[in-house]
């Protein structure tokens, strides 16, 4: 059904999906309140080391930018400064190419500290002079992104020096403190980089600077001296679909950028709560399906269309790239290669266990979850689990299950879309969306469907499962003998590793979560056939001369192409 809007809307201001690319009125206006939003803040806010954890686009950098306006706006609050380090991964070859990666790395990480503050200080009018100039840090920062490193003419930088600039600016302003929002701190794939970002977090905080960092279930890896609970508190910011005030926070999402869909049918209600629940609690999943369903007419936003083909067309194209989302990690996690492909297998598993388990049973009975014993989950297995939670493919319950003689399982949600898109539910030949609500709505505690880990992984496929993929040497092609292993155990020679980042930048297009339709008109009609293509298009003007892509798809896929290297 096509929904008539109260007023006409750019794609350019309502779709855009990442937080830190709204303007601050937009930012303002369409901020949909997190269930556990105040509690969140207030541990942003005040002190203490704290991590965030969820997948991406579950509202990470929505509850840090909300953090950093709270006290810019206060001035009894602590001196706000937010970074993103996204670009983290760019610094990456320098740790290739030579011993000082961990120096400049360091240095890049500092240097966007100072770029932080300089912008903090400019948004509440005030000038303080640091150690370095904004015009050096800027200029420094963007030769390190381009690996760089020999042309950056600048005196080394401690943290020393950074705290002593950070007390002179609290004492100045008479700050309550100084909070370090560090978004995107721990993407970066590289383990080197994470290991040296948490070192430097661990040693910059203290009793007047307090870092908060948003971090990632499955790939965050923390350095030896660093443990989480101890040195930050982690919270958990996923808002988890079996929840009581889920769907309340998902309506209210929708209407606060689309004012529009607030008087709808009660067919039209349930589309929405369907696409809602297939969002798996995640935001920027909700938006992109409803970008699908857009009816635009000369660049606006006119209506959608909220039938039945196009809702299950838009939940499946969302499962498929979430399933994307997943098997990019090969790229960006080469060791793991084998887990990944096993992990398609481990998924596509699941979802036909549950859905075989809840066949004939009614609706209040039905299951959307696989519970593995204790004892039967491996590491191997574990680790996969932990790589579907980065691309929000599934969520494990915080408590074991206990049956007794049976023995503790730990449960494992699945992607609703997954199971909407392999009809898992009901058992009925077609999705009824009324039965498939009340089926995610009425969660029975003990509907879980139990299994061992040989039906997930396969018989055949049990004893190469979970092989690591360690590269060969380069001068003899002799196999490593184990993941840190310096010299070839062959010849002798040094054992390198290929950059990621350049890995990731020679990646073909396919990677990216578009429709393959999108991909083959791209292919096509142009030239471009890696991720680097994509980068390195300037003003998008290979991009704009195919069909059907416009200003805004130009910019969204741009877009998409930064997110994989990032």
């Amino acid at each position: 059904m096509a929904v008539s809007p109260i007023y006409p809307m750019s794609f350019e201001q309502v779709f855009v999906e990442q937080a830190e690319h709204l303007e601050d009125l937009s930012f303002t206006k369409w901020h949909a309140q997190h269930p556990s939003e105040n509690k969140i803040i207030r541990k942003l806010t005040q002190g203490g080391a704290k991590l965030i954890s969820g997948p991406r686009g579950c509202g990470k950098t929505t509850l840090m930018l909300k953090g950093f306006h709270t006290m810019l706006q206060n001035p009894n609050a602590a001196f706000p400064v937010y970074v993103n380090y996204k670009r983290a991964l760019s610094i990456e070859p320098i740790y290739k190419s030579g011993t000082d990666g961990t120096y400049w790395f360091n240095q890049w990480v500092i240097l966007k500290l100072y770029l932080g503050i300089y912008k903090t200080l400019e948004k509440i009018d005030s000038s303080i002079e640091l150690s370095i100039s904004n015009d050096e840090a800027t200029k420094a920062t963007s030769l390190l992104e381009m690996s760089n490193a020999a042309s950056v003419n600048l005196r080394s930088l401690s943290i020393p020096m950074l705290e002593d600039d950070i007390l002179r600016v609290v004492e100045k302003l008479n700050r309550n403190g100084c909070v370090l929002l560090l978004d995107d701190a721990a993407h970066a794939f590289s383990a080197d980089q994470q290991r040296d970002f948490f070192d430097f977090f661990r040693q910059i905080k203290s009793q007047t600077i307090s870092p908060k960092a948003a971090v990632y279930p499955g790939v965050t890896n923390y350095s030896a001296s660093f443990h989480v609970g101890h040195d930050a508190e982690q919270i958990d910011v996923w808002i988890k679909p079996d929840s009581d005030s889920y769907l309340r926070f998902m309506r209210g999402f929708i209407c606060t950028r689309f004012p529009q869909l607030r008087s709808l049918s009660s067919a039209d209600s349930d589309a929405l709560d369907l696409l809602s629940y297939a969002s798996f609690g995640v935001p920027r999943a909700l938006l992109n399906m409803l970008q699908e369903l857009v009816v635009e007419r000369n660049g606006e936003l006119e209506n959608f269309n909220l039938n039945r083909k196009d809702i299950l067309s838009a939940i499946k194209q969302h499962f498929a790239n979430s399933r994307k989302l997943f098997t990019s990690l090969s790229t960006k996690l080469p060791i793991y290669k084998s887990f990944i492909n096993s992990g398609e297998l481990i998924l596509s598993n699941s979802i036909n266990i549950v859905k075989k388990y809840n066949k004939g049973k009614s609706v209040s009975k039905q299951s959307v979850s696989v519970a593995i014993s204790t004892e039967d989950l491996s590491p191997e297995l574990t680790k996969v689990f932990s790589l579907f939670q980065y691309a929000g493919l599934c969520i494990p319950k915080d408590e074991l299950i206990s049956r007794g003689e049976k023995g503790r399982f730990q449960i494992f949600n699945l992607h609703y879309a997954g199971l909407i898109d392999g009809n898992a539910l009901i058992g009925a030949r077609s999705i009824n969306f009324n039965d498939y609500l009340k089926a995610f709505s009425i969660r029975n505690a003990h509907e879980f469907t139990r299994t061992r880990s040989i039906n997930l992984i396969g018989a055949s496929n049990a004893n190469d499962a979970f092989s690591l993929s360690l590269p060969p040497c380069a001068a003899c092609g002799a196999p490593r003998l184990f993941e840190g292993a310096k010299f070839c155990a062959t010849c002798g020679s040094p054992l390198t590793i290929s950059s990621t980042y350049l890995s990731l930048m020679n990646a073909d297009i396919d990677e990216l979560p578009l429709t393959k339709n999108r991909i083959q008109k791209i292919k096509e009609q142009s030239s471009i056939r890696k991720i680097k293509d994509i980068l390195l298009d300037h003003e998008h003007q290979v991009l704009l001369g195919v069909d059907r892509i416009g200003s805004y798809w130009a910019e969204r896929i741009v877009r998409l192409a930064e997110e994989f290297v990032e």
